[in-house]
């Protein structure tokens, strides 16, 4: 039987083959966009590995017991927001971001200018050439070239004038400046104020890591020291869902990762933080004097937490109380600059704006009754025909860029030049003031020839053993010292001791020393009463053992020692 053919005409595919097809087609397409999205990725993370330096910010902070939070003398910092700059400076020998301190002499003879203030001072966005206390000294040596201008900086971020009276007291007085100028941006209320610095750092008040001020039962603002132990947390959330240790991993490695996070936050505020939320409600259960300061004030997010100062005409108690600390701050720096012969004056920053905005008014109302006069850089800057944020600051970035330290430099220039009896009247005035008591110790402790020497320089004085370094960090002094005492006569040790036939007195740095004026590190450690023959000391660490190790003969109880350095080895290392 013949069969018949059709010709020209396919048959219909069935349901099954027509989903089969579909899917062929779905998968095919998902694999081209999959393709070209790992290429696109693989082509950007190129792009920006060629393009950027680096990726992480590294910030050496070492911590002092009289100054608190600063970095570490003579290390590298480098520093970027992963969208406008990558800068890399270094730190000098005081633990500034700044050039090494003029010397004290030239600086007495000349007429030395300080900048003491926070981010703005500290100025990591751009390279050192570019800071205005330097652009200063560059302009006024070609305008004012009789005044002899020097200029020093000194300035940590996250700070107010009530953290940076340190500054002055440790570091910038011994530089003997004409005039001191302080750089006052908006956050510095909140830092000058212990319970909103807390709430901004998410620690407590109580234990902050700088100079600090606290409010005595009687009203009375003092200083205080700073908090010698670790920072307390308060009221840890878990974090927002897009924040994972993965995340944070991605974008510590990938530029191009930091770029878009970059890009997120810049786009996307968050517009609450429940974390802060809790800890003004801990706070106000703590105390019925927190409770007062807090009564009111509902806050959204800790980068809002300056809003108040510059925006609302009636502010909560806790931010009146913040401008009394601000005050104190400054009738602090008004008697040191009296005491010590300086003229003092504020350099304020755009985000305080200009004369009849609420922020700028509440600076100056603390201000000009102490008889400190404001310089407006925003106003300068406006006269210039340029507008303060945009042209002289970062796009992403809310800091100077390099022409808004130019106008910062310029607007000093021109307060300098109305004021040049600043100058010279301070070049006949005033002797040096005495070096800090750390200073006089680490030049009469210095004077003669060490015990020993290895990474530190090691001094017998008056039954004590006193350990020297300059220059010296926080890295080399996180591991303990161990410190044997072998006695003349075994007897004498404890009794749990004499089968050893020596004595352990191991230490650990923080307990009683500092990081010096200039970088140095001092540690002392008493010694037994009884005759020594010998003693062995050196740091060590748990897993790596023993770091460095010298052992020396000692004539007698507190006396010299006996042996000598090796020779050929510099001094302190």
């Amino acid at each position: 039987m013949p069969t018949t053919r059709t010709h020209g005409v396919k048959p219909h595919p069935s349901v099954a083959g027509r989903i089969r097809r579909a899917l062929r087609l779905a998968g095919w397409n998902a694999l081209f966009l999959v393709a070209g999205l790992a290429l696109i990725g693989v082509v950007g993370e190129a792009y920006f590995r060629l393009q950027t330096p680096f990726v992480e910010n590294v910030h050496p902070y070492a911590w002092s017991p009289t100054v608190g939070g600063i970095f570490t003398p003579n290390m590298e910092v480098r520093h970027t927001n992963g969208l406008d700059f990558w800068t890399e400076s270094r730190t000098n020998r005081l633990g500034f971001v700044d050039r090494q301190p003029i010397g004290l002499e030239r600086a007495a003879a000349s007429c030395h200018i300080a900048m003491i203030g926070d981010s703005y001072v500290e100025a990591l966005q751009v390279p050192i050439a570019d800071k205005f206390h330097v652009r200063l000294e560059a302009l006024a040596a070609r305008e004012l070239r009789h005044l002899d201008v020097t200029t020093s900086a000194f300035g940590i971020s996250g700070t107010g004038q009530v953290n940076q009276l340190a500054y002055y007291d440790e570091f910038a007085r011994y530089l003997r400046p004409a005039l001191l100028v302080l750089v006052f941006v908006n956050n510095d209320f909140m830092n000058n104020a212990p319970i909103l610095e807390g709430l901004h750092q998410g620690v407590d008040p109580d234990r902050l890591k700088n100079v600090s001020a606290t409010r005595g039962a009687d009203g009375t603002i003092t200083l205080r020291p700073p908090w010698p132990g670790a920072e307390v947390r308060m009221a840890a959330m878990p974090p927002p869902p897009w924040h994972t240790r993965a995340a944070d991993h991605l974008i510590g490695m990938s530029p191009l990762a930091k770029w878009l996070d970059a890009k997120r936050r810049a786009s996307f505020p968050d517009d609450t933080d429940p974390e802060l939320v809790a800890q003004v409600a801990l706070l106000s259960w703590r105390s019925p004097t927190y409770a007062a300061l807090l009564d009111g004030w509902r806050p959204t997010t800790r980068e809002g937490i300056n809003d108040p100062f510059l925006y609302a005409r009636e502010m909560p108690p806790v931010y009146e109380d913040a401008l009394d600390f601000t005050g104190f701050a400054l009738d602090q720096f008004r008697e040191r600059a009296d005491r010590d012969g300086a003229a003092l004056v504020i350099l304020s920053t755009h985000y305080m704006g200009t004369r009849g905005d609420l922020g700028f008014d509440r600076l100056t109302a603390l201000a000009e009754p102490r008889g400190i006069p404001v310089v407006d850089y925003n106003d300068y800057v406006l006269r210039q025909g340029a507008e303060p944020r945009r042209d002289g600051t970062w796009t992403h970035d809310g800091h100077w860029n390099a022409a808004g330290h130019r106008w910062a430099a310029e607007v000093l220039l021109e307060y300098l030049k109305r004021n040049q009896e600043i100058c010279t009247m301070r070049k006949s005035t005033t002797s040096p003031p005495p070096l800090p008591s750390r200073r006089t110790d680490y030049e009469s402790i210095a004077s003669g020839e060490p015990a020993a020497r290895s990474d530190f320089d090691i001094y017998l004085r008056e039954n004590t053993v006193t350990y020297l370094k300059s220059p010296c960090g926080a890295t080399d002094v996180q591991a303990p010292f161990f410190l044997h005492v072998v006695p003349e006569n075994v007897e004498d040790l404890p009794a749990d001791r004499r089968q050893y036939g020596f004595d352990n007195l191991d230490f650990h740095y923080a307990g009683g020393a500092a990081l010096a004026f200039g970088g140095m590190c001092i540690a002392k450690r008493p010694l037994p009463d009884y005759p020594i023959v010998r003693i062995r000391t050196g740091q060590f660490t748990p897993d790596d053992g023993q770091i460095w190790k010298v052992e020396f003969p000692v004539g007698a109880v507190g006396g010299e020692a006996a042996a000598r350095s090796a020779p050929g080895r510099a001094p302190g290392r």
